[in-house]
């Protein structure tokens, strides 16, 4: 939002604050100032200098310069004052007047490096008819700012998407009030009309109230467009605004100085001299004032329409077969509140954004309607010969209705830390537009005004008091201490654990985003059935095609930080990552998150020197890892190899489920080959070995307690059984666990053998056993008769018989 600290000083006195000093105010009260400079700097680039030589060029005249210093000048000149050693104001090709900047031009084969200007192209008179004749005594070479030295300061304000309000300059007036504490002098704009009344020349009608909440338009009569004077024109030129004529530029005017987009018709190029406000769906066009054809997209496009056809697109930009031109005499001028997701959506829907749809996407003041149309009715009469005529055209078919706030002052220095008294939060209240009504015991209701719809509740009434009431002498406070915190969650505590676990193992943490791209799980290779798959969460707004769902593995976030890695020669990637994953619960619902960690090892065959020895890691590194990971939370984790519980991305020969007695775990096994290639991993890297688990999953640890030792020998005795290839040496184990109630204190599988000296389909395993008790030494007969009930147990279970 452009401003200026001119055109604010109509409305709070400013005379005694610098422009920096107006600037620092706004943006402590969250007016952001971004910068402020001298419209009429420009100026400083003219130059006076005298006319040498005046040669007729057909309409034009071949201008030779006297710029001073010996340097000559050459332009084309059109204009009818011309006389030879007169001074002119000269102005350099590439200086950025306020109409657009100046450049090199040729006519009939004759240069221009420039232009001489007339008072109005200057924006210092009126006078537009000629060249600017400047003071014969005007030394040659002087800057034309030093003879208008008067400064117009312009600020530049970023305004917050909530602040629709403060894109005008009465709305950042009322703010500057409210922080000076100096009276606001709130503009009166009656308007008593004369000849017939509005309502005999043309009619109102709303159809689409959800779309259109007011519709207010006044009528003039007998207006002659044409050029707008000089303090209108430099007005709108320093906000950036290009002048067009007296009836549209006052509309711009308006808009600017109260905030409410207006808009005026040829009332006699509206058919029955109606307007009707309707919605129109996609598909619908429009030819707009640019002269673009314009196809809407969307639905709930909200189009101005006379008695037969689309005049005028809402709050956004009017038509090409309505427009003001020399030629108007009865103007028609709109000023209307749209609803804002309408504006919105029909904005994006035609790539279209204009400085009435910026105003309205952040909402305006309906209350606001008819002051806007009496003032813009009042100026284009008294500036284009008019007559305004009597009474207001005023649909309004959902009347404003104030918020009603609940406020405790007490509360409100409470939340802030501050000491203010009531009175001076009720004053800067009461500036903001806040109507307070006092309830007792220190409380009050307050009613919000219809131009700031960024109120909701308390806490925005508290935040108008924090920014507008000498927000600078805030005291530094320190927040008293929170209350002692019970002891931390066991999810917490296990994931701080796995973590420091980790670490000391040499794996290095991963950090990695909660989304990513849909192709990650085609290159896992998972089947269309695949739980992974079908519990998908898609992001419905994503950022990108590459955050286009939520993580329901970890597994793809390690794949791509090894292929990274391996791309910047960093081939050793002990890796891990703790974090959330998500899965949609079948038949939909709420998407469900839990905890995950990853682990991933890959190394590549190669020693770092000539005398290094290096092997691959393999899948007993991996699994030994989770072992003693199991150990350090006082487990005992058995692996289950294939099986449903093995996803389909690793190979079933390398491959295990993780258990907790009958609770799964997790997995881990070697990544298949195609889906390494899928991610770019490189085949020099080796094989790769992920784990997955969840964490939440694991019981909470009791404090440990002191075992006394045993001060009697143990026996160590070895079982070797014959079973079927498909058992597995950790079922056997915890069979053998299970076995019996004798005191068995460790199990360890030294042996397995597979050849053709056993049967087809069996295999060999060999466990060593040790057996102690705390209150005896063991002979011979008990460990034979624990040895029966072991290995009888084993043959009910897995069918094993004793090796021989």
């Amino acid at each position: 939002m452009l401003a200026s600290l001119s055109w604010l000083g109509e409305f709070v006195d400013l005379d005694d604050l610098s422009p920096s000093d107006v600037c620092d105010r706004l943006s402590m009260a969250g007016l952001e100032c971004e910068s402020l400079y001298d419209f009429k700097a420009y100026l400083e680039q003219v130059r006076a200098v005298r006319l040498l030589e005046a040669e007729p060029q057909g309409t034009l005249a071949r201008c030779v310069l006297d710029l001073g210093g010996g340097e000559r000048a050459q332009v084309l000149c059109g204009a009818p004052n011309l006389e030879v050693d007169k001074i002119y104001p000269f102005v350099p090709m590439g200086t950025l007047l306020p109409e657009g900047a100046v450049k090199k031009m040729t006519f009939k084969g004759v240069e221009s490096f420039g232009m001489l200007a007339s008072a109005f192209e200057l924006l210092v008179g009126e006078d537009d008819q000629g060249v600017l004749e400047l003071d014969p005594s005007t030394p040659v070479g002087t800057s034309l700012k030093s003879l208008y030295p008067e400064k117009d300061w312009i600020l530049e304000i970023g305004v917050t998407p909530n602040r629709g309000d403060a894109l005008s300059h009465l709305g950042i007036a009322r703010d500057l009030a409210a922080i000076l504490g100096r009276g606001f002098k709130e503009p009166s704009y009656s308007l008593e009309g004369e000849g017939r009344p509005a309502a005999m020349q043309a009619r109102v009608t709303i159809e689409c109230p959800e779309a259109c909440f007011r519709y207010c338009a006044r009528v003039v009569n007998g207006a002659t467009p044409k050029r707008s004077p000089l303090w209108l024109a430099s007005r709108l030129n320093s906000l950036g605004a290009r002048s067009i004529s007296d009836v549209v530029d006052v509309t711009n005017y308006v808009m600017l100085e109260l905030g409410l987009p207006l808009h005026a018709f040829d009332l006699d190029l509206l058919a029955g001299s109606e307007i009707i406000v309707r919605t129109y769906g996609a598909g619908t066009r429009f030819t707009t004032l640019d002269g673009q054809e314009r196809v809407f997209s969307g639905e709930g496009n909200i189009l101005i329409c006379d008695r037969d056809k689309p005049v005028g697109i809402g709050g956004i930009m009017g038509g090409l077969n309505s427009e003001v031109t020399k030629s108007t005499r009865n103007v028609l001028v709109e000023a209307a509140m749209f609803n804002p997701v309408n504006i919105r959506r029909s904005s994006k829907s035609l790539g279209l954004s204009t400085d009435a749809s910026f105003r309205f996407e952040r909402g305006q003041d309906q209350e606001g309607c008819p002051r806007a149309a009496s003032r813009a009715a009042n100026l284009i009469a008294s500036l284009s010969g008019g007559k305004a005529a009597p009474g207001l055209l005023d649909s309004h078919p959902r009347p404003f209705k104030a918020r009603e706030i609940p406020f405790s002052p007490e509360r409100c220095n409470r939340v802030l830390g501050t000491s203010h008294p009531a009175s001076g939060m009720r004053r800067v209240l009461n500036a903001a537009g806040v109507t307070l009504k006092e309830e007792g015991g220190g409380l009050f209701t307050a009613f919000t005004p219809s131009f700031r719809l960024d109120i909701l509740r308390e806490a925005d009434l508290f935040e108008e008091v924090l920014r507008l009431l000498d927000f600078e002498k805030l005291p530094a406070t320190s927040p008293p201490p929170p209350a002692p915190a019970g002891a931390p969650p066991w999810g917490y505590l296990a994931r701080e654990r796995l973590r420091s676990f980790m670490v000391a193992q040499g794996f290095l943490e991963l950090v990695s985003y909660s989304f990513h791209h849909r192709d990650r799980l085609d290159k896992l290779e998972l089947p269309k059935d695949d739980p992974l798959r079908l519990g998908t969460v898609p992001i419905l707004n994503p950022l990108s095609e590459e955050t286009g769902v939520l993580r329901a593995s970890l597994v793809p976030c390690l794949l791509n930080a090894a292929r990274l890695n391996q791309r910047h020669n960093q081939w050793d990637l002990p890796l891990f990552e703790l974090g959330a994953v998500f899965l949609s619960p079948e038949g939909g619902g709420k998407p469900l998150e839990r905890q995950s960690f990853g682990a991933l090892l890959a190394s590549s065959p190669d020693g770092l020197n000539w005398a290094e020895e290096k092997r691959p890691v393999d899948f007993y590194d991996l699994k030994g890892v989770l072992e003693e990971l199991a150990r350090t939370f006082g487990e005992v984790w058995t692996f289950e190899g294939g099986g449903a519980r093995v996803p389909a991305f690793l190979d079933r020969r390398e491959a295990a489920a993780v258990f907790r007695g009958g609770l799964f775990l997790g997995y881990l096994g070697l990544l298949k080959k195609s889906c390494a290639k899928n991610f770019g991993l490189k085949e020099y890297g080796g094989p790769v070995y992920l784990c997955e688990i969840f964490p939440e999953d694991l019981p909470p640890r009791t404090v440990p307690t002191f075992q006394p030792f045993s001060t009697y020998p143990g026996i160590t005795r070895d079982l070797s059984v014959l079973v079927d290839e498909g058992a597995t040496a950790a079922l056997l184990e915890r069979a053998v666990r299970e076995s019996g109630d004798f005191p068995l204190l460790s199990v360890v599988v030294f042996d397995r053998y597979e050849g053709d000296k056993l049967p087809p389909g069996k295999k060999s395993l060999g466990f060593r056993l040790f057996f102690q008790d705390m209150e005896r030494t063991l002979n011979e007969e008990l460990a034979a008769g624990w040895l029966r009930e072991i290995t009888a147990a084993l043959e009910r279970e897995f069918g094993a018989k004793l090796r021989d």
